[in-house]
């Protein structure tokens, strides 16, 4: 048994210990019927809170921000009684655990004023990424620390955890706002997502789930430590 086999089981175990079950996209939950339930809460919502719902329900689509492999999704994980994300996502990689904090706005939000200014709903998410990482600098023993021993048992989660923000719609998007996300992105060190890519993710999970029934060799991770093959 090499050392990465070794992590991944002890992340896995403690990670389940601590209340938070590991989800296989492999074997998830995405399949045309969510992929149309999900462009129906999309149609439909006026802000994100249908979402939020949908995502509650279905994590797999949220997954979909992280590609392929298996991953935790936490929704509205407790930051120590200060902050609630909407969701915390993470994946375990040879790099280590790999946490990403979610931020959901409407659907229906406006980028970037006449002037190139970020809207308050941009500016509202970006300002909560930021908030929670501040949190996570001063209180890493804690979101790390077991939930048995009084912490969060974030296995891996530091203030370096990547951030993104979901709002709006691809549609409403102009070549100029494009421009404008690029430099937003490196500055906030924070990605900024349509709902429209997490629709594309999803598409993308049900053809991966085509490949894995022709194929029991291509595996996830978390079945080849555990030895299980793809149903």
């Amino acid at each position: 048994m090499n050392d990465y086999v070794e992590y991944a089981r002890y992340v896995t175990t403690e990670m389940t210990r601590n209340g938070y079950p590991k989800l296989c996209v492999a074997r998830g939950d995405v399949d045309e019927a969510t992929i149309a339930a999900f462009e129906s809460a999309l149609e439909t919502a006026t802000d994100e809170r249908p979402l939020q719902r949908f995502f509650e329900d279905h994590p797999s689509v949220l997954a979909g921000e992280l590609r392929a492999n298996c991953r935790w999704v936490l929704p509205q994980a407790d930051l120590g009684g200060r902050y609630v994300p909407d969701f915390l996502t993470a994946r375990l990689d040879s790099g280590g655990m790999q946490w990403t904090l979610v931020e959901l706005e409407s659907p229906t939000a406006q980028l970037f004023t006449r002037d190139g200014l970020p809207r308050k709903e941009l500016r509202k998410g970006l300002s909560q990424i930021q908030d929670w990482r501040n949190w996570l600098t001063a209180n890493r023993d804690l979101a790390r620390r077991a939930r048995s021993d009084h912490g969060l048992g974030l296995i891996g989660m530091d203030h370096l955890a990547s951030g993104i923000v979901i709002i709006g719609r691809r549609q409403h998007r102009s070549p100029t706002d494009q421009e404008r996300l690029k430099s937003l992105i490196v500055r906030e060190r924070v990605l900024i997502r349509s709902y429209d890519w997490l629709l594309e993710e999803a598409r993308w999970r049900v053809a991966l789930r085509g490949e894995l029934a022709q194929d029991n060799a291509v595996m996830c991770e978390e079945c080849v430590i555990s030895g299980r093959t793809f149903q």
